[in-house]
């Protein structure tokens, strides 16, 4: 992730519209069975890229995982947009 995305991320996150919490749960859940997702001092990060997980699922853009686990929820998304 870019320092722009991040930030819209954490942005998104304070004030999401409930498509954007839709998608943030959905992308959770992926997460949550990820292999590379770890807890340190209490915070769940992706392991790939070392985000805040409850962050990083606010993301603006199409599939940002690093594994690219979020492609089909993604798809569902972003095809009207």
């Amino acid at each position: 992730m870019n320092l722009k995305e991040i930030v819209n991320s954490w942005m998104i996150s304070f004030n999401p519209t409930k498509e954007q919490v839709i998608l943030a749960i959905n992308r959770g859940k992926i997460c949550e069975s990820c292999p590379l997702t770890q807890s340190r001092l209490g915070v769940t990060i992706c392991g790939g890229c070392g985000c805040p997980i409850s962050k990083k699922i606010f993301s603006p853009i199409f599939n940002t995982c690093p594994e690219k686990l979020w492609h089909d929820i993604d798809n569902e998304y972003f095809k009207d947009k």
